[in-house]
């Protein structure tokens, strides 16, 4: 299986830093069905998702203005 990776700098997106993991899992997942896995150390807020839904995961992210 393939996955996609978004590695957002928290430095300079300071949401990333702030906003609950727990959020950006449930709400990928209720708004478009991606099941997402979000982590988070000091300098990174990374979200995996299967490769196929990349584009879906983007745009949510986007949406939620952390890229």
């Amino acid at each position: 299986m393939h996955t996609a990776t978004f590695e957002i700098n928290i430095p300079s997106n300071p949401l990333a830093g702030r906003i609950n993991l727990e959020d950006i899992e449930m709400g990928m997942d209720a708004d478009t069905g991606v099941k997402a896995r979000a982590s988070r150390d000091s300098v990174t807020l990374t979200v995996i998702v299967h490769a196929t839904d990349a584009g879906d995961a983007a745009n949510w992210l986007q949406e939620a203005g952390l890229i």
